[in-house]
């Protein structure tokens, strides 16, 4: 009898996991030639739905592929769509929610990988330097400096309590004298009222000021924002969408045409 209950009891806990699991499943919707996912336990009208999980599969081979190519610097175009192929698989596997990955978004990154998602050829001259690891300032003296300048790391600082943001270059001249350039700005989340789940997961930022630092010291720090203002121009400004989050990493896209990874600053698996 008593083997017989625990039978019994055994099938109803499967029966419930069953039952669990179905409901937890990952809902895509295709917005132009992104595909966004989440897992939730419902599905709208015109998504897609797959099963949640199998996305540590993906990741490695992501990981995998941008291990060794300088944050996306010593990559030939054949690698990079290579690279992107695999980006897309693990988009395509993205188990956060996106009022999971809103919160999720404060803190330190470390940028991994930064590739153009276009063709050169279909690229404008500020976009093929926006899409650099090195951005557009530091990029835009490269070709004066014969290659003198080389960026070691690129971090990005977003506190989205106090809607700012900051992008650190850290790199390195004549390979002797280090350096620090420090891009400040203001990043608010797209509303959550908005229909789109693309617009939902966007930080949107505005640039305005930039410090640079060469041993240590403060060189310069230039007011983009006063100054354009005073001219009557628009700021700098542009967008970052959230593709994929996990507890280690974030995918995304900017606004002028690339696709980046980013590792948490505390994670050293990479």
């Amino acid at each position: 009898a008593l083997s017989l209950s625990l039978s019994r009891l055994e099938n109803k806990n499967t029966a419930v996991l069953a039952a669990r699991q179905s409901l937890k499943r990952r809902t895509c919707l295709r917005n132009k030639d992104l595909l966004i996912c989440s897992c939730s336990s419902s599905s709208s009208r015109g998504e897609v739905e797959q099963n949640c999980g199998g996305r540590g599969e993906a990741k490695e081979e992501v990981l995998s592929a941008i291990r060794g190519t300088f944050r996306g610097e010593n990559t030939t175009m054949m690698g990079r769509k290579d690279i992107l192929a695999k980006i897309e698989r693990l988009e395509g596997q993205n188990e956060t929610p996106t009022t999971q990955i809103r919160e999720q978004l404060e803190g330190g990154w470390v940028l991994l990988y930064q590739a153009p998602t276009k063709e050169e050829e279909d690229m404008s001259e500020y976009e093929k330097k926006a899409v650099t690891v090195e951005g557009p300032f530091l990029s835009t003296f490269k070709p004066l400096t014969r290659d003198l300048i080389r960026t070691l790391s690129n971090t990005q600082i977003i506190r989205v309590g106090e809607e700012r943001i900051e992008n650190i270059a850290e790199f390195k001249v004549a390979n002797r004298w280090k350096g620090k350039l420090v891009i400040d700005g203001s990043v608010v989340l797209g509303p959550m009222q908005e229909a789109e789940e693309t617009e939902r997961r966007k930080a949107f930022v505005t640039f305005s000021s930039f410090t640079l630092s060469l041993e240590d010291r403060k060189l310069f720090t230039i007011p983009v924002d006063k100054i354009l203002t005073g001219l009557g121009k628009e700021l700098p400004k542009g967008w970052l969408l959230t593709t994929y989050m996990d507890e280690d990493i974030r995918v995304g896209r900017g606004d002028k045409g690339s696709v980046f990874v980013a590792k948490r600053m505390n994670k050293t698996f990479v």
